[in-house]
């Protein structure tokens, strides 16, 4: 073999194992076929290449097999040349697609008839057709049963595909439709748009999309073209639900912008996948921010969250948004541009998408700073009300303790005057209980459950008049400034009270100020109106004066101020202070029908207003001078009615000390029997808070209905309603307040006794 042969036989081999191409030659007299190499390697055939024809056909299923058997007999009868593709099973039990090619060689009936052919391997073929096969069936039932209509068209922009919708649409079969021009079919298209819309989509060979109005349907279509090599996709989707969602949010985000113009309150509308917050203009008066400063998401508002809220807020907040809820409110204190901290509380609706995913929330932001001071203050008018309550009873029961404490205690002093160690345990005792007895007046101040003599006083001359007395209260470096207002009106005021709270105000002042410092006192005329009322709990407008009582000292917190005038409330050290220097005074101002208010800056001093209501005439205007009488007995009969056994047998000692005769009972109904025993009684003596049903008011009412020239002296620790009314005694009425001092009793019981004067009524008005 030349050298030529040889390479091209080579050449032929080696093109035969890349492309799995072998040859058979098939002698039908002897019966047997030659395979070549490549042949018998798709076979997984190593022995001899000369094979039977019958162990040839043996590697088919019996079905391929008959196909190449008669496939066989017609080219070998009738020499027509046969192209099968079979399934071979491979000596390993592998089975694969082969494609086997023969023809006759020679004529029919000739000695030495053979065929000869092609045999390939073409599983890879086969399965990539098969493949295909499979995603042409998924794409075409995929476009089939899609809920866009669609269709593609060639470069001519002829149909060569339509699914059902397609046909829907455009109202005409798919037979009646593919191979037509759509500009034929529907040449209203191209008025809408579309001819442009597919010229683009061609001309920059990428999709081009536009939302068109279809008037035949009256319906909205998203169209989408995306040009293939044949020509172009196009997809049609019915957007008339999008369309009117979108109208319907139009519509609704218009009326929300025009109701955040509107109101007062601050809107906002927080974007929560681009972090941004849309304010309304309410925002930069509310808060004194630009709109700008305020709208960079977050990290803007939380700066202007207090520092003290600002964990808490932004805690519950991502709470919420990581939850499955839908409303969010906190109240928590918002920091102004001026630095003031306003109080507001902020309520928020989540807005989520279909996965649940937060991606939006609207709110709005109220400031109840106002409402909530309002709210404090009432609490706290609620709160000292009740602690009044509370400590007007606890007195009552003091001062009777006290009565007996402090009138055998005198007397002891009175009997010890030859034993001096003796008498003075006594008169220490005396002077205890002396300051017990100004602790439960406090309390009955603070109460206001002591009994009140208001007159029209002149405010500017009582305080001057105490001049003298303040001086000597405070130390040398503070300095006393006295500002008195021109025509100030008189005030309907207990004189003596009023002295005691200036006092009481002076001393705190005082303490205030242990390095020195300036103390103001200050009157003027005042008029409270509505808007002050409505704002200051207690508070009833009018014509007032004002008394003023002012330090340059420490200053008071807010914490302070809101216990102020509560009782036994101190910020001064063990034993400095019992804590009811302020409450007296608020008790007396309040009971007086007045208001007080504490104006102050810590660190740069207090104020205390005291507000007293205008006298309504002039007929009398006094100071706090109250002449005394002296302290004689006598030898008249009195009627002493106590229920408390201790305090009746004390009183009746002290009274027959005194000279007097005496009787006594321990109710009404007692008295009144004693009266009748007795109707020569000179002086009715009682008790105003009874047991039984008969106050000490009712049984001076019968008493003296029944005998007219009885007169009649109340005592109390504890007056209620019956001899006073809004703080004040009633016309006419006489009383002698727990606990008293022995010369005390002695000189009211006198001054009722020689009262020559036309009795009055004891009761007040009905």
């Amino acid at each position: 073999m030349r050298d030529e042969e040889r390479a091209a036989a080579h050449l032929a081999r080696f093109a035969g194992r890349v492309a799995k191409l072998g040859y058979w030659r098939a002698e039908i007299d002897a019966g047997t076929v030659v395979w070549s190499e490549e042949t018998a390697q798709i076979h997984e055939h190593s022995g001899d290449r000369v094979v039977s024809l019958e162990y040839a056909l043996s590697f088919y299923s019996p079905g391929d097999r008959a196909a190449i058997q008669q496939a066989f007999r017609r080219c070998v009868e009738r020499g027509e040349p046969y192209d099968l593709v079979v399934r071979l099973h491979a000596h390993s039990g592998v089975k694969r697609h082969v494609r086997a090619i023969g023809e006759r060689d020679g004529g029919s009936g000739e000695p030495g008839l053979a065929i000869h052919g092609a045999f390939q391997d073409v599983s890879d073929l086969m399965q990539a057709r098969e493949e295909t096969q499979r995603l042409s069936n998924t794409l075409y039932h995929t476009l089939e049963g899609m809920r866009d209509a669609f269709y593609l068209l060639d470069r001519e922009q002829r149909f060569i595909y339509l699914n059902p919708l397609a046909e829907e649409l455009l109202q005409q079969s798919r037979d009646e439709l593919l191979g037509r021009v759509i500009w034929d079919v529907f040449p209203e298209a191209a008025a809408l748009g579309l001819q442009e819309l597919y010229a683009e989509a061609l001309a920059g060979d990428s999709q081009a999309t536009r939302e068109v109005f279809f008037p035949a349907p009256s319906s909205w279509f998203e169209v989408t073209a995306n040009p293939t090599p044949e020509g172009l996709a196009v997809s049609v989707r019915n957007i008339d639900r999008r369309k009117t969602l979108e109208a319907a949010a139009s519509r609704n985000e218009e009326r929300f912008r025009l109701l955040a113009r509107a109101t007062n309150d601050v809107i906002w509308d927080w974007d929560l996948c681009a972090d941004r917050i849309w304010w309304n203009d309410a925002v930069e008066s509310f808060s004194g921010y630009p709109v700008k400063a305020l709208s960079g998401g977050e990290a803007a508002w939380a700066r202007c969250v207090h520092p003290d809220d600002v964990e808490r807020v932004t805690d519950s907040l991502h709470a919420v948004i990581a939850s499955k809820g839908d409303h969010w409110e906190e109240e928590y204190r918002f920091l102004h541009a001026d630095g003031r901290a306003l109080t507001v509380i902020d309520r928020a609706f989540l807005v989520r998408d279909e996965s649940g995913r937060a991606v939006r929330m609207l709110g709005s932001m109220v400031d109840v700073t106002e409402r909530r001071n309002l709210m404090e203050r009432v609490n706290q008018s609620q709160r000292l009300e009740a602690i009044g309550q509370l400590t007007g009873g606890v007195a009552h029961d003091f001062n009777n303790l006290l009565t007996v404490i402090l009138g055998n205690t005198e007397l002891l002093s009175e009997q010890l005057e030859d034993r001096p160690p003796l008498k003075a345990l006594a008169d220490m005792t005396v002077k205890a209980g002396g300051r017990a007895a100004e602790l439960t007046s406090h309390l009955l101040a603070f109460a206001r459950r002591q009994p009140l003599a208001p007159r029209q006083v002149d405010v500017n001359r009582l305080v001057g008049d105490m001049e003298g007395l303040l001086r000597r209260t405070v130390t040398e470096d503070i300095e006393i400034e006295w500002i008195r207002a021109g025509g100030l009106w008189p005030a309907e005021v207990d004189p003596g009270q009023l002295e005691s709270a200036v006092l009481n105000l002076a001393i705190n002042a005082r303490d205030a100020m242990p390095d020195g410092g300036r103390l103001t006192i200050e009157t003027a005329n005042s008029r409270l109106d509505d808007d002050y009322a409505a704002t200051n709990p207690g508070a009833i407008p009018g014509q007032y004066v004002m008394v003023s009582v002012s330090d340059t000292g420490s200053g008071m917190t807010a914490d302070v101020v809101a216990h102020a005038f509560e009782p036994f409330f101190t910020t001064k050290p063990a034993g400095k202070g019992s804590g009811l220097g302020l409450s007296m005074v608020y008790g007396f101002v309040k009971q007086s029908g007045g208001f007080a208010k504490i104006y102050t800056e810590l660190g740069e001093g207090s104020t205390v207003r005291l507000y007293f209501p205008r006298a309504s005439a002039r007929d009398e205007v006094a100071s706090a001078t109250v002449p005394e009488l002296s302290v004689i007995g006598g030898r008249e009969h009195v009627l002493v009615v106590e229920d408390d056994t201790l305090v009746r047998e004390h009183v009746v000692s002290l009274l027959q000390g005194l000279g007097y005769r005496v009787s006594e009972a321990a109710s009404g109904e007692g008295a009144l029997q004693a009266l009748a025993r007795n109707p020569t009684v000179d002086l009715l003596f009682t008790d105003v808070v009874m047991p039984g049903g008969m106050s000490g008011r009712q049984l001076a009412e019968e008493a003296t209905r029944r005998y007219p020239g009885l007169k009649v002296l109340y005592t109390s620790g504890y007056t209620e309603n019956a001899i006073v009314h809004q703080g004040r005694l009633d016309q006419g009425v006489q009383l002698l307040s727990k606990p008293y001092r022995r010369q005390q009793l002695a000189l009211k019981v006198r001054k009722v006794l020689d009262d020559k004067g036309p009795r009055e009524r004891l009761w007040g008005a009905d």
